[in-house]
């Protein structure tokens, strides 16, 4: 069975794109603050990781949702136990206009405090390792 046949059908939209992009600008801003050549002003910064922060927040209610059988899970071709992790396309584009349109003002308008930004970071780094990881277990999980 190849990779293709694992995967849901158009899950390499858009969404998978965008969080690439995320997880990625997440990454570049958080080593910015220990290079020379290469840094992200504190705003931006900010403006990143409280977006990371407001999309995995907006993705777990819609998982708690989906475990409390108000919302259905995505189908897939072959199911497996964390089929829960899945939300659909529409659902996860949400989460992530969401997160860029209610986080990123937060995190802009929130200056350039220090403590603010480390902790902001710390949190963003944690959800992306958590969408990392839910992203391998259910690839692993598949029979």
């Amino acid at each position: 069975m190849t990779i293709k046949e694992w995967l849901t059908p158009e899950l390499f939209d858009i969404n998978v794109i965008l969080v690439a992009l995320l997880v990625n600008w997440t990454l570049f801003s958080f080593a910015s603050n220990f290079l020379e050549d290469f840094r992200i002003p504190a705003r931006v910064q900010n403006l990143n990781y409280s977006a990371v922060l407001v999309m995995v927040l907006a993705y777990g209610a819609l998982i708690l949702l989906g475990l409390s059988g108000i919302l259905q899970n995505q189908p897939t071709l072959y199911p497996n136990r964390y089929d829960f992790l899945l939300m659909g396309n529409e659902r996860a584009f949400a989460c992530i206009l969401g997160g860029l349109f209610i986080g990123g003002p937060l995190g802009w308008f929130s200056g350039h405090r220090d403590q603010l930004r480390w902790t902001l970071a710390i949190f963003a780094l944690l959800c992306e390792a958590l969408i990392g990881i839910s992203t391998l277990l259910w690839i692993l999980a598949q029979e």
